[in-house]
Order: C-alpha cells, then sequence, then structure tokens
C-alpha cells in the first residue's frame, strides 16, 4: 500500500516514524511519502517538505506562513495526482493537517487521523470539520472518543505512543551520580520545549527563576536537556544573556532527567505527559505573543475556558493537578514562587506525584502504533480493494 504522511513538529516526526515502523511490520512492501523530518526520513519517508526546524505555535506566528502553507497543500495535492496515495495518515499540526484531511477527502483518500487538532478546547467547528474528511481519529487522550462521537467523527482510544518510548536508560541514582547530584542535593529540570519561538520566550524567565530559587535553596542542581530541533549556540546566546544560577546543559537525555529530577519546570506540551508518566512533580509555563492568546481565548469554548487548563496531565485529570503559569504569570519571579513554595512542601509534592501515577493508568496501555498500524493497514487496503 502507499501511505501519505504528515508531520509538523519534532514530536510529530518522531511520533511518525514509530508509526511506520509499525505499519512496515504489518505491511513490510509500504511505501511512504509526505511532510515530516530528519527521523521519519531515516525510517524510510520520502520526505517532500522538512517543517521540523522551523515549526511555529500561536494563531499570528501561524498566519505569518499561511502562503507557504497554503503553496504546499497544492504541491501534496498534485503529487496526489501522479501518484495517489491508499491512505493519507495526520499526525500533529492539527491546522495545516486538517485542511490537508479536507483535500483528500475531496479526492476520495481516506483518512486516519492520531493526535486530533484539540477541537475539545476550540469548540465545534474544527470537530464538524473532522466528521466530514476523517475517515478514522485513533484517539490518544481518554476523553476524547466521547467528545467526538457528538461530531460523527468515528474514534477510537488507542492510548498515547509516550506509553512505548518514555523509557530511562539509567536509573535514578545512576543519573544522579552521573550528573554529580549530591544526596543532599536537589535536581531540578528545566525543560523550555522543542522549538526556537518557546527557547527565545521560556528560557530567560526559567534562568532568571533559577537564580531566586538558588537563593532559598542553594543546594539545587538546574539541568537543561537541550531538544535536538534546538541549535547550541541559541541556547548558549541566552545563557550568556541572563543572570543565573549554573545550569547544566545536556545533549537530550530528557527521561534520563525527568526520571532522576526532583521537579520540573515544563513548557506546556508532550513533556508535560511524558514528565507525567515518569510522576515528576513539575510546573508547566506557557507563553505566546499577546495577539495569539487573545486569538486563542476567543475561539476557546465557553466550559474550555470556564475551567482553563492546558497541561495534559490536567486535562486528563480533569482538575489542577499540576500549577499553570500562562501569559503574564510566566515570570521569572511567579516560576521561582511556585517552585520554592513545593519544595518547601513535601506532602504537597508526594501528593502531586501520587495524583500523577493514576494520570499514567488513565492514558492505557504499551503497544499504541502497533494498535494505530493495524488500522492504518485495514483502511488502506479496503481503498485499495
Amino acid at each position: 500500500m502507499n501511505y501519505f504522511i504528515s508531520a509538523g513538529e519534532h514530536s510529530g516526526d518522531m511520533h511518525g516514524a514509530a508509526l511506520v515502523q509499525a505499519i512496515r511490520a504489518e505491511d513490510p512492501a509500504a511505501r511512504f511519502w509526505g511532510m515530516g523530518g530528519p527521523l521519519m526520513a531515516a525510517a524510510g519517508v520520502e520526505i517532500l517538505h522538512d517543517p521540523t526546524q522551523a515549526s511555529t505555535i500561536g494563531f499570528v506566528e501561524v498566519l505569518k506562513n499561511l502562503r507557504r502553507f497554503k503553496k504546499l497543500l497544492d504541491t501534496f495535492e498534485q503529487s496526489w495526482t501522479e501518484n495517489r496515495p491508499d491512505l493519507v495518515l495526520w499526525v500533529d499540526f492539527g491546522g495545516f493537517n486538517l485542511a490537508l484531511a479536507e483535500r483528500a477527502h475531496k479526492h476520495g483518500i481516506p483518512v486516519l487521523c492520531i493526535f486530533s487538532p484539540s477541537a475539545w478546547a476550540y469548540g465545534q467547528g474544527r470537530a464538524v470539520r473532522m466528521g466530514r474528511c476523517v475517515t478514522k481519529l485513533a484517539a490518544v487522550l481518554p476523553f476524547e472518543p466521547e467528545f467526538y462521537a457528538q461530531f460523527g467523527v468515528d474514534t477510537v482510544h488507542v492510548g498515547h505512543p509516550l506509553l512505548d518510548r518514555v523509557r530511562p536508560s539509567k536509573s535514578r541514582d545512576e543519573f544522579r551520580q552521573e550528573l554529580g547530584v549530591a544526596e543532599d542535593e536537589r535536581l531540578v529540570a528545566l525543560l523550555p520545549g522543542s522549538r526556537r519561538q518557546e527557547i527565545q520566550r521560556l528560557l530567560p524567565a526559567m534562568l532568571e527563576a533559577s537564580r531566586e530559587i538558588d537563593k532559598e535553596f542553594p543546594q539545587t542542581v538546574f539541568a537543561l536537556p537541550v531538544a535536538p530541533s534546538i541549535p547550541q549556540e541559541l541556547v548558549q546566546e541566552i545563557l550568556d544573556s541572563v543572570d543565573h544560577a549554573p545550569v547544566k546543559l545536556l545533549d537530550g537525555r530528557a527521561y534520563d532527567l525527568m526520571n532522576a529530577a526532583d521537579l520540573g519546570v515544563i513548557s506546556s506540551g508532550t513533556a508535560t505527559l511524558e514528565a507525567a508518566l515518569l510522576e515528576l512533580p513539575m510546573v508547566l509555563v506557557y507563553k505566546v505573543s499577546a495577539l495569539s492568546y487573545r486569538i486563542y481565548m476567543m475561539l476557546g469554548n465557553k466550559e474550555y475556558k470556564k475551567n482553563l487548563r492546558i497541561a495534559l496531565p490536567n486535562l486528563i485529570s480533569g482538575e489542577m493537578t499540576i500549577p499553570e503559569l500562562i501569559q503574564e504569570n510566566c515570570t521569572g519571579q511567579r516560576i521561582a514562587e511556585t517552585v520554592n513554595a513545593l519544595l518547601r512542601d513535601k506532602q504537597a509534592l508526594s501528593q502531586m506525584k501520587e495524583k500523577l501515577s493514576v494520570i499514567r493508568r488513565q492514558v492505557g496501555e504499551p503497544g499504541v502504533m502497533p494498535r494505530v498500524a493495524k488500522i492504518a493497514v485495514e483502511l488502506a487496503g479496503a481503498s485499495g480493494k
């Protein structure tokens, strides 16, 4: 079967590569082409465009790239007239891939979506559109099937692929020893994200917070794993421009760090769920342009805005399991105050860990991508008959 796969950022590239490998186990002669990054390319996908180095966050930022996205849609659609896929695989990057799915539907090509475009947050519009063009939604969050059923989207909860990926390579004690963290020291993980914009907006505040945390808790080690999509020189430039406590830079190793840390300061997104699966107490930080945030709030449905939560652990638990510092609250001072309060309160940290263990069970069972692959091969086979 021929599969067109579309992913838009580093995490999508990672999950896309895993899905390709799982489909190949079911369909060894499968051919893949589409949009993605180096991990998908290494998995054997013919990459027509790699957006992972320039992925954006925020509505205004995306609007600036509309012309480029429109051109990509036209290019991909043209490729289907020359080489029709049996299935379009939509992995994350909701705004772009929803438009891509609509074009696939116009050509009678089935679409399998994994990682929905958060229609439960933005209201009915996206869900209604998905009901018209998505053949199957492989839901990664446990509350999604009930929501999307209202809009005629054929949905099955498969679990989150991170269940199969979040595996530290070393034990907590081994990694702390490797970092030189003494038994009486605290280890705080700083994870500002995998996009350039996130690093530029969030890392300075994290570094300012490290300085304030170090004043109250001088026996603290800070470590920052640099995502492969982020140039080391960008991180170093910010480190040189902000007064901060000493920070250990790591080449990746995020899972080892999360497993070994006592607390994390983490950008909104996949990393918060990764940390939850490792039961790491954390503080979420999130900041986009003021205009993007205003649009985000305008588009959000009333119920979502009434109980505003953006952290995946909080969305899954249905309560504020971890603190969220958003927009004007995302400052070095507020981060430091929140972290210090948690470090003072061992009972609060323990309770957070217990709630995170419950979330881990809610997310699902391992073996996620093989389950999605079976759905993909079945849909492609039906299309190719």
